[in-house]
């Protein structure tokens, strides 16, 4: 076991290393391909096109003489032999290579050309180059380098994700030499830095390069042989295949050192490379069928998508190369060649797919989702480039027709033709990627339309408890899942979820922004830490996703699924369409919740209006004239119906009572507690004028009635003109203030306790003489508490200082200037309690 870990470790290093050697190299070929860029102005060519000819590969076969330059005319033609270059022997590559670096714009080149059996030589300068053949050059001196430095981005990535897994090396060795493959085979010319290859070694180091690229089949076929299950050949025959999987580069080494480079060779060494890319798909498709766990199966099956599209757009582009530079060499112009090469650059860079897609396999969770949206915008960028495509060639028939055929030399004409043609760009492509769905995904058409009916069918619901069950019965009849647990937040139905949003362990913070849970894949890889409760939850329902129910950015339920009932793993459509029923399922549930959310507010507009009303009713309609005193009192209601309530009440007998009280909570309920105070007191009094007596016996009834979050403070107040004196019982209340006409200060104090907290309790009275120009406030306390933005509060002695001053003013004065002082000081600020308040005044 020990030897085992040692080995990895020791593999491991090497990856690194190797890693990090040819980052040091793609900077250095970077450094070259922007040297050569900045001085792509000094570049010049003759547009003379050649290659290697078949039977003599010392000579050149003259393959195009391109239309843009001034060699055109000079006579030399497509099918001549070019024999040397400026008097170099045209075999003679490096001296030729050599050569080319030091030439600039406007330089003399002599070719000696053999035609026929005739030889000659023609002196031609080197032109600049054409802007489209500027950008060629440009796109491939950088673009091979960004290509090789991604691969190796995603292979280091891999090792420092999992620096001692066999399949993580694997992976970033192949995409280190698959970079070296891109970056040898794509890249064409050597920038002009001298630095860099005389004192780096830059030449050296990109030839080795090139023989590390000839690995990456090697350890292609050895990933796929030893994942995710190791292969019986492999095991049983490791010697033989492993001489089988390193054939390739044996090869290579064999006929550099031989010095064997016939066709035969390169003829063997393409189809080896082929064959053993084919071998190594063939191994990955049979290992779908062996795997057992989501996990793994999601694993293949994306590695398998990332292959095919990846090796789909690779092979269109060297496809391109062969057809325009082998098979139809002379017959596409210059222009249209430099298209071809700008296509296949694009093509070469959708082969990072492939890298992309195992990686994701074997370090992200939600793999399901990666492969819904590969396909899906795989499938939507190959339509319309393709589309693209068609569009530009049609673009480009109709301009030749326009110029050649119809002779219009006016270009507006062309240019409303094109503008028109483009405007169906869009729509066609929409019906081109639905005609796709419809003929090679039947599947999602046949749910878009049962999602169609489940949404007119959820339309109509008005409990949430039934459109769950809906949803839930929708999926399990479409796609055959169960269990099916769907569940509400926010609502009753939440005290029902396993899943608690206040635990930081819990999965509702993991999905909040949208994402899905895959517990079959977190089971496996044990990545996360996850609430012990909801794991246990999730084994006992045999749960394997929880998809978030979200509507407008706000999670309203979470929708739980266990398996496939046909033991299938989900597909890539069956996670769409599930997706789309929860977002639309969410949607109903929070226009439930609004609508349900508007009803109870509309109830309660009723009751408060209700609670209004009665509080209006319960307070005096007319202030009695009282003899001896001058008396008033009014109540300014909050935004809110309070419990606040004031009377004034003469009897037969001459005593005025004076009754403030202040019943804690709001809304009907206060409203419904203050009238039945308000009729115990006026019985009361009409039994006896003792009110000390049946003060006690409402704290009884209040007590026996009422929870005990509901109680009363109280005050109340007899006034007797003939002696002049107020007998008073404050039970709990905030006390009055009693100013007399020297200015002194008298508050009238609690003489009990709060109303409906204890019962038999007694209530002391107590008296007070009303002298000559004295005057008393009897308040609730949302008059003194009233609050300002800056969280004072408005407070006895801002109400004292009032009183002082108001000698002169009549009690309904002195009333409205207290309250207007007071919402003067809340500045704005909504009132949170009544403002009631007696004033008496002798």
């Amino acid at each position: 076991m020990q030897q085992v870990k040692t080995s990895k470790l020791v593999v491991s290093y090497f990856v690194r290393f190797l890693g990090v050697f040819l980052v040091l190299f793609a900077l250095m070929a970077a450094i070259q391909g922007f040297t050569a860029v900045l001085n792509i102005n000094r570049d010049g060519s003759t547009g003379i096109k050649y290659q290697n000819e078949t039977e003599n590969p010392d000579y050149f076969l003259i393959t195009r003489v391109s239309e843009s330059y001034p060699s055109l005319n000079s006579g030399i033609q497509p099918g001549d032999t070019l024999i040397r270059i400026d008097g170099i022997p045209v075999s003679d590559k490096k001296a030729i290579l050599k050569a080319q670096e030091n030439r600039v714009v406007g330089n003399k080149v002599i070719y000696t050309i053999r035609s026929g059996k005739s030889e000659k030589d023609y002196e031609l300068t080197l032109a600049p180059l054409i802007p489209l053949e500027k950008v060629l050059v440009f796109l491939f001196r950088t673009v091979p380098v960004l290509l090789l430095i991604a691969y190796l981005i995603v292979g280091l990535w891999g090792v420092i994700k999992s620096p001692y897994s066999t399949e993580t090396l694997l992976i970033a060795m192949f995409c280190f030499c698959f970079g070296c493959f891109m970056y040898a085979t794509v890249n064409v010319g050597d920038g002009p830095s001298k630095f860099l290859k005389d004192n780096l070694y830059f030449d050296t180091l990109k030839e080795f390069v090139t023989y590390i690229m000839w690995l990456g089949p090697s350890f292609w076929v050895l990933l796929f042989a030893t994942f995710p299950r190791r292969n019986r050949i492999y095991d049983n025959h490791k010697f033989i295949s492993l001489l089988f999987i390193f054939l390739l580069p044996l090869i290579i080494i064999i006929s550099s050192i031989m010095n064997l480079n016939t066709n035969a060779i390169t003829f063997l060494i393409f189809t080896l490379l082929f064959f053993q890319m084919g071998i190594g798909v063939a191994l990955l498709s049979k290992n779908l069928g062996k795997v057992s766990t989501a996990l793994e199966k999601r694993q293949v099956r994306l590695m398998l998508y990332g292959i095919k599209y990846g090796a789909i757009s690779i092979g269109i582009g060297w496809l391109l190369i062969l057809l325009t530079q082998f098979f139809l060499v002379n017959q596409i112009s210059a222009n249209l060649l430099l298209v071809s090469l700008f296509i296949f650059l694009l093509c070469e860079t959708g082969g990072l797919i492939i890298p992309f897609t195992f990686l994701n396999s074997f370090f992200q969770n939600r793999l399901l989702e990666t492969e819904s949206a590969l396909k899906r915008r795989v499938r939507y960028v190959g339509v319309t480039l393709g589309l693209l495509g068609i569009y530009l060639f049609a673009i480009f028939v109709i301009v030749r027709l326009s110029v050649s055929i119809f002779e219009l030399t006016d270009p507006t004409v062309i240019i409303v033709s094109v503008l028109l043609l483009s405007l169906t760009f869009t729509p066609i492509n929409k019906r081109i990627l639905a005609w796709i769905d419809e003929s090679f995904y039947p599947e999602r058409t046949k749910y878009a339309e049962s999602l169609k009916r489940y949404t007119h069918r959820i339309s109509g619901q008005v409990e949430s408890k039934e459109l769950l069950n809906e949803l839930g019965a929708w999926i399990k009849s479409t796609i055959g899942i169960h269990p099916v647990i769907p569940f509400a937040t926010g609502t009753q139905l939440a005290l029902q979820s396993p899943f608690r949003p206040h635990d930081t362990d819990s999965v509702i913070h993991r999905i909040r922004n949208g994402d899905k849970f895959f517990w079959d894949e977190i089971s496996e890889r044990s990545r996360f830490n996850v609430d012990e409760n909801e794991i246990e939850w999730v084994r006992d329902n045999d749960i394997s996703v929880t998809i978030p129910m979200i509507s407008q950015g706000e999670l309203v339920g979470v929708l739980n699924l266990g398996k496939k009932q046909n033991d299938e793993d989900f597909s890539a459509e069956d996670l769409d369409i599930m997706t789309q029923a929860s977002a639309q399922t969410a949607l109903a549930l929070q226009n439930l919740t609004l609508q349900s959310a508007y009803l109870d507010k509309k109830r309660m507009d009723k009751e408060l209006e209700m609670a209004r009303d009665i509080q209006q009713r319960l307070m005096p309609q007319e202030i009695p004239q009282v003899n001896g005193v001058d008396v008033y009192g009014e109540s300014r209601p909050c935004f809110e119906v309070a419990g606040d309530y004031y009377d004034i009440i003469n009897t037969d007998e001459g005593h005025t009572f004076m009754v403030i009280a202040d019943v804690s909570g709001k809304g009907a309920g206060a409203a419904m507690i203050m009238a039945n105070l308000q009729a115990s007191i006026r019985v009361g009094l009409q039994i006896s004028e003792d009110f000390a007596d049946f003060i006690y016996r409402i704290n009884n009834h209040i007590h026996k009635n009422t929870s005990t979050s509901e109680f009363i403070t109280l005050f109340i107040g007899a006034w007797t003109p003939y002696k002049n004196t107020f007998h008073y019982i404050n039970a709990g209340h905030n006390p009055a203030v009693l100013v007399d006409k020297d200015g002194d200060i008298k508050t009238l104090d609690a003489t009990g306790l709060i109303l409906g907290v204890l019962p038999d309790q007694k209530y002391e009275m107590k008296v007070v003489d009303l002298e000559e120009g004295s005057i008393l406030a009897i308040f609730t306390d949302g008059l003194e508490e009233a609050m300002n933005s800056e969280g004072d509060m408005f407070g006895q002695e801002r109400i004292i200082d009032i009183l002082k001053q108001s000698a002169d003013r009549s009690s309904k004065e002195i009333v409205n200037e207290i309250q207007s002082k007071a919402i003067e000081f809340c500045a704005g600020k909504p009132l949170h309690d009544d403002l009631t308040i007696i004033v008496v005044k002798r």
